[in-house]
């Protein structure tokens, strides 16, 4: 067999891929396959799954998991212990066990076979580590380790490749590096070097500059002693900063393996970068207030969504989005009813839906040379008073059936029923909103909410995310959770210890942010805004409204929760013909 885990988890036997079914029985087939050929206790596989708000029944739910893992890779692969459960497999069965035995043999190979080696070990990633199980919280450790060590190799190999004279090329790659990882020293370092040899001595020390002002800027640091000695070399335009194949390789030291060897001054700048810093610190922000009032208003359109799947993120339908909330969720405490199991509603008193942009004017120079696209500087406001969704701005889907989106009493308002059903291939049924534009850069997006019909342990979950990758990958999310395992807020990435927020608020507002590459998930309480998880990142996002619930967690009940006083502000927007930019 040959399984998958550096991108989505995937099984295959021979040329037939095995499918498997629901996120909790896939965590455990990834967990067993990071500590394959060793048993793991039945206590530390419900522990990875559930933590401390394992159900009653976790030993026997977790042994029905196994059993149908058994069934769908054989008895003798998923073997059971008196105490726990092993996964069999076979050498070079697992991409991560070849990947590392690659890479290892790399390390004795001169530097240009070095970096072949490592570029054919990282071709095995076909995306993010377990990216499908991204939301199991017991899974974020093992995920945010394969994650480094992905980085890691990907520098050595352009390390390899800057020793070898092999400069050509690593510009754009290390540039769309550092977009996503801003605090990456090693990374920019390697990108200052491969200017400097590329002939692009202003445009290396403006990248050293930049770099003292991010670090200054996120972490209150100065360069690092080797960033300030290869600037210095620069200025000085030191002989040994350069590289070219013929001077790449040196004869064979006695006892020196050649993969071993590196060239006088130049190898020492290129080890003592190994070291990058990648920790961001949390910034404060400041605190908002909204004023809103509308006229009510009737509820004229519906948008239901009534097929296993509807739509793609766009208005013609298509495949859907399958990005939910249920498996990025913490465990929080349980829910403070009011006495009528029911939140308190907000009273709205007038209307208003406002689109501003203000777009440079775009001319195409003489010669047909197209020009680079300029930014577009967007504030979207939208309070939803309109008695339809405005498409100018949003486009909708869904998931399962018996989830609706309708626009009533100035508010935008999220239903489930109590009789929904749920997509098989991800057990959900939800409904969601989402921007027409995407956003390259910085942008600042918050949204109220209300819970009108929202009973005690209901099983969903509003959320404001946003989505990269075409729209099926959620980067940040931050949400009002109520489910049978707690009530509060939560985000993914988790940035608390806990990974919870225990306020069981029937109102409130959440918010995302992006500054400097980095994704901020917040919620407003007390006035203040409470920072909940933040992740580098980027990509383009779209950003997107969402209630949803999962299967094993829906309590039956008839649910709403209203959205309300949507605003977004960012500097560039690419926006569709159709949109609000494109009018």
């Amino acid at each position: 067999m040959d399984f998958r885990i550096l991108g989505s988890l995937e099984v295959w036997d021979g040329e037939r891929q095995i499918e498997l079914a629901g996120p909790k029985r896939r965590a455990v087939l990834a967990f067993l396959l990071l500590h394959a050929n060793e048993v793991v206790a039945v206590d530390r596989l419900v522990d990875q799954l559930w933590g401390e708000k394992a159900p009653r029944n976790a030993a026997a739910a977790l042994q029905t998991h196994v059993s149908r893992l058994r069934k769908e890779l054989g008895a003798d692969v998923v073997a059971t212990r008196a105490w726990g459960y092993v996964l069999r497999i076979e050498p070079g069965e697992l991409d991560l066990e070849r990947f590392t035995q690659s890479t290892a043999a790399a390390e004795s190979l001169p530097a240009g076979e070095r970096a072949a080696k490592l570029r054919d070990a990282l071709a095995l990633w076909r995306g993010p580590p377990l990216e499908d199980l991204a939301f199991e919280p017991g899974l974020a450790g093992d995920i945010s380790r394969l994650e480094e060590l992905h980085l890691t190799v990907l520098e050595n190999r352009i390390d390899a490749d800057l020793e070898a004279g092999n400069q050509a090329g690593l510009v754009p790659e290390l540039e769309a590096l550092i977009a996503e990882q801003p605090l990456r020293e090693r990374l920019r370092g390697q990108l200052i070097l491969a200017l400097y040899r590329s002939g692009r001595q202003a445009e290396a020390l403006e990248v050293y500059r930049e770099t003292r002002r991010v670090l200054a800027d996120e972490l209150g640091l100065e360069p690092s002693p080797e960033l300030r000695e290869l600037e210095r070399a620069i200025l000085q335009q030191d002989p040994a900063l350069r590289a070219s194949p013929a001077i790449a390789t040196v004869a064979a030291e006695p006892g020196v393996r050649p993969g071993r060897r590196r060239r006088i001054v130049v190898g020492a700048f290129l080890a003592l970068l190994l070291a990058g810093l990648g920790a961001a610190t949390a910034y404060s922000l400041s605190r908002t207030t909204t004023a809103s009032g509308k006229s009510p208003t009737e509820s004229i359109a519906v948008v239901e969504h009534g097929s296993t799947r509807s739509g793609d993120p766009s208005e013609s339908g298509g495949t859907g989005h399958e990005t939910t909330t249920k498996e990025s969720k913490q465990k929080t405490t349980t829910r403070k009813k009011q006495s009528d199991g029911r939140a308190t509603r907000k009273t709205t008193t007038s209307a208003r839906t406002t689109t501003t942009t203000t777009p440079p004017s775009e001319s195409t120079p003489s010669g047909g040379i197209t020009p680079p696209r300029k930014p577009k500087p967007v504030h979207i406001a939208d309070d939803f008073s309109n008695a339809v969704l405005n498409r100018r701005i949003w486009k909708t889907w869904g998931t399962g059936t018996g989830s609706s989106y309708v626009q009533s009493n100035g508010e935008g308002v999220f239903s489930i029923a109590a009789g929904a059903t749920f997509d098989p291939r991800i057990d959900n049924a939800s409904s969601n909103i989402g921007t027409k534009c995407v956003f390259p850069g910085n942008f600042d997006a918050r949204v109220d909410f209300t819970l009108p019909v929202w009973p005690p342990a209901n099983g969903a979950a509003i959320s404001l995310q946003g989505l990269a990758g075409g729209g099926y990958s959620v980067i940040e999310l931050i949400q009002r959770v109520t489910a049978p395992w707690g009530d509060g807020y939560q985000a993914w990435p988790g940035g608390t210890a806990a990974g919870l927020m225990q306020f069981p608020d029937d109102s409130g507002r959440l918010r995302l942010t992006r500054s400097h590459g980095i994704i901020r998930a917040q919620f407003s309480h007390g006035g203040q805004w409470q920072e909940m998880g933040h992740k580098r990142f980027g990509g383009e996002i779209r950003i997107d409204l969402n209630v949803g619930a999962f299967e094993q967690d829906w309590q039956g009940q008839d649910i709403s929760a209203a959205v309300d006083n949507f605003t977004l502000t960012a500097p560039d927007a690419r926006c569709p013909a159709g949109s609000y930019l494109h009018s």
